[in-house]
């Protein structure tokens, strides 16, 4: 199960390169830039163009997929973001109701200035504009859909699917401008690509399906042994040497054997095991899992 270190990931389809432009020229309407990142991957899942764009503006940072990370690595990162980087951070299920209101009255919170600043100068207020923005499959889509009520985004657990700027109304408070999901030019970090892939940011054609799920694997084994444990019934030696490949892997082939992942001679089949490995992360059927914690 061979891993490529030197692997420079480049997906950046031409979707993307234009919708930048396009958000770079509508940035000047924009009062408040409202980022979303995964909260599996906090770091990974975060695009420094965002996060430039926002020197100039309000910026809070939504953690999404709150109710698949590890309740207490969450709290870490938002005492990281909140207290040491200075960032308004909240961690969110995006399909949650109360977590919404939650977003809601924080929204409310930041627009209340605007809406002092007009009735001071004897003018009428208007909707707060914001920009939400954020890697692909972060949930963009479906908080905007939350937010006004209806489908107005695209929404599918797979990469790229919004591929257009434009505004939407919420009532009278708010006006978003939806984004296509933007990534770097290229992913230089091996580590990136990895959390990215992982979590489904990135289409799991870009790196190799096994190589990938081998790897979460093993870190699951080093950082939640007893949630693996139980999905896949496996007996784990907790002080096994982490260069020790070979038991790892055969622990990845026990695995895939006790899910039934069997072709005909008894031989494995690692692909289906693979994909099931990551479908069950990804759904959050192994646990409330974190890949990234703060440093």
């Amino acid at each position: 199960m061979a891993e490529n270190n030197d692997r420079h990931i480049q997906w950046y389809p031409g979707h993307m390169a234009r919708s930048t432009r396009e958000i770079k020229e509508q940035l000047r309407r924009v009062d408040l830039l409202v980022e979303v990142a995964d909260a599996r991957i906090p770091l990974s899942s975060r695009n420094p163009l965002l996060t430039d764009l926002s020197q100039k503006k309000e910026h809070l940072l939504i953690l999404s997929h709150a109710d698949l990370a590890d309740p207490a690595i969450s709290d870490s990162w938002l005492d990281y973001f909140n207290n040491k980087e200075g960032i308004r951070t909240m961690a969110l299920c995006l399909a949650s109701a109360s977590d919404l209101g939650r977003l809601r009255k924080e929204l409310k919170k930041i627009q209340q200035p605007y809406l002092e600043q007009a009735r001071s100068r004897g003018l009428q207020a208007r909707a707060l504009r914001i920009l939400v923005g954020g890697v692909p499959n972060t949930g963009k889509s479906t908080l905007i859909n939350a937010m006004t009520g209806k489908r107005s985004a695209p929404v599918e657990s797979r990469p790229g699917v919004t591929r257009s700027i434009r505004w939407l109304r919420v009532g009278t408070d708010f006006e978003l401008l939806d984004s296509p999901g933007l990534l770097e030019p290229k992913i230089s970090s091996q580590d990136a690509a990895f959390a990215l892939a992982a979590t489904g940011a990135i289409k799991d054609e870009i790196l190799p399906l096994e190589d990938l799920a081998f790897r979460l694997f093993k870190q699951l084994h080093q950082e939640y042994s007893v949630e693996l444990s139980q999905r896949y019934d496996l007996d784990l030696d907790l002080e096994a040497d982490t260069f020790d490949v070979e038991y790892f892997y055969d622990k990845y082939i026990e695995a895939a054997r006790h899910k039934g992942c069997v072709l005909s001679g008894g031989r494995i089949d690692t692909e289906r095991f693979a994909r099931m490995l990551l479908s069950d992360f990804r759904s959050g059927k192994i646990g409330r899992i974190s890949l990234e914690r703060p440093e």
